[in-house]
């Protein structure tokens, strides 16, 4: 009989084991109240259960003061209406102040406070609807990012507010400051070296936004349009986009890359014309090198003799302005010179082929015939540039004797000229008075001014060399 009750008692313990793992039969949900709940009682796990469930609790959930937004109609069919008609309901705690204030944001002066805030909670405490902000103002103002790949970093930080105020505000567009100022709110740096610098953008001096988009871009630093274009938008009535742009020969550093930027602060600096140094050194960053094509030919020489203090420099270099001899965006003459040069070792003679020489020079050196003054390189009263240049077939180009940029000698009369692939050598020798030269193209020749040397007609330099 014992044993018999045991078998029936682990029988039952076996039958409520397996009932207790069959789940319980589906129930309806819980019927809402039909009596007046206490406010306390307003949150449980089985009504309004989430709301509580926030990060960041309003304050009258918190303390379960549902009453302080929401008042019975009908207990008996747990109905509720708002205490206070719209946005009265948040203002009776929360006041916002738009005295004086040009721009209204649109919900709050609708009175539609929770189109942008819950007002149960949230992950802050400004209880806004979405996790971020950026994500809340597109819900009504369209993606400022979309498809930009430079991203503004209070733009990219979902950080609207950094620039924009949420109700209102005294400034267009609900920001809150206006033009640049706007920007040196956080860029100190900045403000701090424009009351600095001598010289100032005048795009900067009005508005950052000129350039600059304040929200996202496809160019770095969120710059409106890439360097050459935004530039030359407003630099289009003058010569330097039809130099940089329409020019026959392009100054490359202008036109690829960083282009105008290359040389130019886009801010401001002390130095004129906004270069980022003086007008050699940032020349220099490229020219002491020479360039090659992509076969490694020398295209372009180096000219790092400029930057050598035991030469002579040509007048324009020892100031530092290469732009007296070139057009530094783009030119119509070859090497980006400013004017007209001749390139051939000989050439019949023209006074507009040395347009470029005698911007400078004047131009009687190679006009007159006869001078006791003009020059010092004549013999007696015989003009020797006159009689070098001034020919009608083959009148020698300035650089047959001349160094362009720098050289040992004074006068930048020349140790060697390119003639072909041979470094013909000048052999001058000065004198007091005069001097003499025995280069590859005719036998020595002397000149002197206060004693002339004589010579017979035949006995000019007429040696037809082949053309180089």
């Amino acid at each position: 009989m014992k044993r018999l009750s045991s078998y029936i008692l682990a029988l039952a313990l076996m039958m409520c084991a397996s009932a207790s793992a069959v789940p319980p039969p589906t129930t309806n949900p819980i019927a809402k109240p039909n009596t007046a709940i206490a406010p306390a009682n307003c949150v449980t796990s089985e009504c309004h259960a989430n709301i509580k469930s926030y990060k960041v609790v309003h304050g009258p959930v918190n303390v379960n003061a549902c009453e302080a937004c929401h008042k019975p109609t009908d207990a008996a069919k747990h109905e509720f209406a708002l205490a206070r008609p719209k946005a009265d309901t948040c203002t009776f705690c929360h006041q916002v102040d738009t005295t004086g204030m040009a721009v209204v944001h649109k919900p709050l002066s609708d009175g539609q406070c929770l189109s942008c805030h819950n007002p149960h909670g949230g992950t802050t405490g400004k209880f806004l609807r979405t996790a971020r902000m950026d994500q809340l103002c597109n819900e009504c103002h369209k993606d400022v990012t979309a498809g930009k790949t430079k991203i503004h970093g209070p733009v990219a930080a979902a950080a609207c507010g950094s620039c924009h105020q949420a109700h209102a505000s005294k400034y267009p567009k609900l920001l809150v400051a206006t033009g640049r100022e706007l920007c040196f709110t956080c860029h100190v740096e900045m403000k701090a070296q424009m009351a600095r610098v001598q010289f100032k953008h005048k795009a900067v001096e009005q508005d950052c936004i000129t350039c600059h988009d304040p929200h996202a871009s496809n160019y770095p630093m969120q710059t409106r349009e890439a360097p050459v274009q935004l530039c030359t938008s407003c630099h289009e009535h003058d010569k330097i986009k039809q130099a940089a742009l329409s020019a026959t020969n392009k100054h490359s550093i202008v036109t690829t890359g960083d282009g105008c930027l290359n040389c130019h602060t886009a801010h401001g600096g002390d130095l004129a014309k906004l270069l980022k140094n003086d007008q050699m050194k940032v020349c220099m960053k490229c020219h002491n090198e020479p360039m090659k094509d992509k076969q490694g030919q020398i295209t372009v020489a180096a000219v790092s003799e400029v930057l050598d203090s035991n030469l002579v420099k040509h007048g324009p270099i020892n100031e530092k302005n290469c732009g007296g001899c070139h057009n530094v965006h783009g030119s119509d003459v070859s090497h980006l010179l400013a004017k007209q040069y001749p390139a051939p070792f000989y050439q019949g003679f023209s006074l507009d082929k040395y347009d470029l020489c005698f911007s400078c020079h004047d131009k009687q050196l190679v006009l007159t015939q006869q001078t006791t003054g003009l020059t010092k390189f004549r013999n007696g009263t015989e003009n020797l540039h006159f009689l070098h240049v001034n020919k009608a077939d083959r009148g020698r180009n300035c650089r047959a004797c001349h160094d362009l940029h720098a050289g040992p000698q004074p006068m930048l009369v020349r140790t060697s000229v390119p003639y072909g692939n041979w470094q013909m050598p000048i052999n001058y020798k000065p004198t007091s008075t005069g001097g003499s030269c025995a280069p590859g193209c005719h036998k020595e020749f002397s000149y002197d001014r206060d004693a002339p040397v004589k010579y017979e007609l035949s006995a000019s330099p007429t040696t037809k060399e082949a053309k180089p």
